[in-house]
């Protein structure tokens, strides 16, 4: 496969990341401690499942400082989708129906990735 969107939703102690192909079928959904290996574990795992990953992450230093950083040093393309963006994106209606997305948890970053995709010709 040639391209993958991955959203991750950063946290202190862990994030929680969501691969999706360029169809939108779920390729990795897991959760990654804030920590150098397992961050690198990610990375490997999401580049043996695409060519090019594009990375979505809801906070731009902070909890998500290391992931940021092991990114960029990785030569990985990286988007900051602000939390109140994921927020939005859950309220948004399914398409064809009136009603909302189902209730999430509130640490789910599938909206991130969902998000993202579509703004992939965006990103450069």
């Amino acid at each position: 496969m040639d391209e993958a969107w991955a959203g991750v939703d950063a946290g202190k102690e862990f994030h929680w990341a969501h691969l999706l192909d360029d169809s939108g079928t779920e390729l990795l959904s897991r959760r990654v401690e804030n920590d150098e290996a397992d961050i690198l574990r990610l990375i490997e795992e999401a580049l043996s499942l695409a060519e090019e990953v594009l990375w979505a992450v809801d906070q731009p230093g902070g909890g998500a400082a290391l992931l940021l950083a092991l990114l960029w040093v990785g030569d990985q393309k990286i988007l900051y989708f602000p939390g109140l963006s994921v927020d939005r994106a859950r309220q948004r209606p399914i398409a064809g129906s009136p009603k909302p997305m189902p209730e999430m948890p509130a640490s789910s970053p599938t909206p991130v990735s969902d998000e993202i995709g579509p703004r992939r010709a965006c990103a450069g």
